[in-house]
């Protein structure tokens, strides 16, 4: 009977490694199958740790100890340094980025870029150092490594090399949210594309990265291309992790173009691919991944069906039924689909079968906490009954003290459980509490970003009907005043007439600002420095004897919302404003700085503030400041400049 159960287990194993297998993989586990010696076993062993992004982490675990212990016994140096390589991989793969550079950093020591012999296998080991960086987000050491490659690479004429890590140098920018800039490093990369057949894996990961960056820069076409291009090329690869990823990012480029269809199968492909790889844990983590899509794309009736599916019991082994049918007996994990489908009845108004399914819920939870708990009883009576029939043998032979043991292992026994029991129903009570919290933050987190798209779709339309209708009148009022002459009018009339032009210009000119503001997402410091050299263009022929200086020392360019950058180039524009007409100097400079934090000044060289109270003394312009920046989290202060004049700072509030 064992010998049967093992034999089943050994075959389910099997069953499972063989569903993992892409056809290289599948190949490359061949090769070791039929190597006839170490040698050739840990070789073909090495190369299918090469192919770790595509290995389940118990088969990469498995195989990478394999090559430990056959480079220890029959390899040469460059052997055990790559199976050194794949053990760190392997930690790589389960998260364990420090111990993956530690295990990493001697083995690169011992391979120096400067020997032909050991230069390839250099370059391997560095990026993987810089990915295990990138791993833990520690992007400036990440950085040194990158470009420390490259231009080892460009020395040493290895295109394949120069192109891999540029493409991730320009990765490290995206994650920045720069994607100007990771664009012009992936075109670099494209410029070394060469006829070698190794560089369809960096064309891939280019052109995944190229789709990102054209996403973030609200380039739905561009973005949309290449990731189909990426996706192609993953496949052709056999690049599983590549291949899940591109697809979820590709989902999301779907949905925002309101390509539904598309989404929805890219989400479903990429659960197939990841169930390559992942346990039935993870499975139920991306399927309600698309239901969570279906939920926000309004097709609760999907939803609702997929979450019926995935509730189905059976005989999980039995492979001869149609469909196809996956069950789920897993009491655990049939809670989170009870949980979600509440979601969808909720959301559809269905109250009777949402109140069903939470009813279903309870029931659940509790053959959860029950079959645990009666799983523990039944061990502990074996326990107990073992123990009963030891202390009958004793019986025989030591009547006298058959009560006593018998007496106290009764007790023990029934303590034992009880504080089981305890113990069981207490972290059920605490894993129950946690739930329903996770569960109120979830709702709350989706009601404030509902709130954020309403937010979002109001602005839009806000600034397309300024722009279509007082944009198109204020622009015709400026037009026609400026066909009107002054010729044989009273002083009267030509002064009210020139006032009209200057107050007509200046409505084009605060609605232009408006519109820019509303009219994006967000916007950088960059973008406001650009706006600014605009409005000082236009405002130098008014003020010919004062120079205006725009500096930037921007290092990590801080993104703002479009009302906050809106308020703050208002509050810089009537700081200039107040500069150029009071100060009496001669200069105005504006210097926007920013690395971690952010800080803006305008400076003159003029008489400066003599008193406190000068700064509610002039009207509403220097209240209109202090209040904008208020209601955006900043602090502004007028300082006393060197030698003479004001400087104006803005900074955000606390820093």
């Amino acid at each position: 009977m064992q010998c049967r159960i093992l034999l089943f287990a050994l075959l389910f194993l099997l069953c499972m490694r063989m569903q993992a297998q892409t056809p290289l993989i599948d190949s490359l586990e061949q090769r070791i199958y039929a190597a006839t010696s170490d040698k050739a076993r840990l070789k073909a062993i090495l190369d299918l740790c090469e192919e770790h992004r595509s290995l389940d982490r118990d088969t990469m675990d498995y195989y990478s100890v394999q090559a430990k212990e056959l480079a220890e016994k029959v390899g040469d140096k460059n052997s055990r340094d790559l199976a050194d390589l794949a053990f760190a991989n392997m930690y790589f793969r389960w998260g364990w980025i420090d111990s993956a550079l530690f295990y990493i950093e001697p083995v690169l020591d011992r391979n120096p870029v400067d020997d032909p012999s050991t230069r390839e296998l250099h370059f391997k080991l560095a990026r993987q150092k810089a990915l295990y960086y990138g791993g833990r987000s520690r992007f400036s050491e990440a950085l040194v490594v990158l470009y420390r490659l490259v231009a080892d690479a460009e020395k040493y004429n290895d295109t394949l090399t120069v192109g891999a890590n540029m493409n991730t140098i320009g990765s490290i920018s995206l994650a920045r949210s720069a994607p100007r800039v990771a664009l012009d490093w992936f075109f670099r990369t494209l410029a070394y594309s060469t006829n070698d057949a190794r560089y369809a894996s960096v064309m891939a990961a280019v052109y995944a990265n190229m789709s990102d960056a054209y996403n973030q820069l609200n380039k739905p076409d561009s973005a949309e291309y290449f990731s189909e291009k990426a996706v192609d090329l993953f496949r052709q690869q056999q690049n599983l992790s590549g291949l899940a990823v591109s697809l979820q990012k590709q989902s999301v480029i779907y949905t925002k173009s309101k390509k539904f269809d598309k989404a929805e199968s890219a989400l479903k492909e990429m659960i197939e691919v990841r169930k390559q790889t992942k346990d039935g844990a993870m499975w139920v983590d991306d399927n309600i991944s698309l239901i969570d899509f279906y939920i926000e794309t309004g097709q609760i009736d999907k939803a609702i069906q997929f979450c019926k599916e995935s509730l189905l019991q059976g005989n999980m082994y039995d492979t001869t039924g149609p469909g196809g049918k996956v069950f789920s007996n897993n009491i655990n994990h049939r809670l989170q689909y009870y949980e979600v489908l509440a979601r969808c009845y909720k959301a559809a108004g269905k109250m009777d079968l949402y109140q069903r399914t939470l009813e279903d819920i309870i029931t659940a939870k509790d053959s959860f906490y029950l079959a645990n708990s009666a799983e523990a009883v039944a061990e502990m009576q074996t326990k107990y009954e073992v123990q009963k029939k030891e202390n009958t043998i004793v019986q025989q032979k030591l009547d006298l003290t058959r009560k006593n043991v018998l007496f106290y292992s009764t007790v023990g026994g029934l303590l034992f459980v009880g504080i089981l029991f305890f113990v069981l129903f207490t972290g059920y009570r605490r894993r129950e509490k946690l739930k329903m919290q996770l569960m109120l933050e979830k709702e709350k987190d989706i009601a404030v970003k509902a709130v954020a798209r309403a937010e979002e779709n109001e602005r839009k339309r806000i600034a397309a009907d300024l722009h279509d209708n007082l944009g198109a009148y204020a622009a015709s009022i400026a037009s026609n005043l400026d066909l009107i002459k002054t010729e044989g009018r009273n002083v009267q009339e030509a002064v009210a007439l020139q006032e009209l032009q200057n107050n007509s210009k200046a409505i084009v000119s605060q609605l232009g600002d408006t519109i820019w503001a509303l009219n994006k997402d967000e916007l950088t410091l960059t973008a406001i420095s650009d706006r600014l050299k605009i409005f000082a263009n236009r405002i130098r022929p008014s003020y010919p004897h004062i120079d205006i200086e725009i500096e930037e020392k921007i290092t990590n360019d801080i993104s703002l919302s479009p009302t906050q950058a809106f308020h703050l180039f208002q509050v810089i524009q009537e700081a200039v404003v107040n500069a150029l007409k009071h100060s009496g100097g001669s200069f105005v400079r504006i210097l926007l700085e920013s690395d971690q934090s952010w800080e803006i000044s305008i400076t003159d060289n003029g008489q400066g503030m003599q008193e406190e109270k000068e700064k509610t003394a002039g009207g509403n312009g220097l209240l209109n400041m202090i209040s904008r920046s208020t209601v955006s989290g900043w602090d502004i202060e007028w300082i006393p400049a060197v030698p003479s004049g004001t400087s104006v700072v803005i900074t955000p509030a606390g820093s």
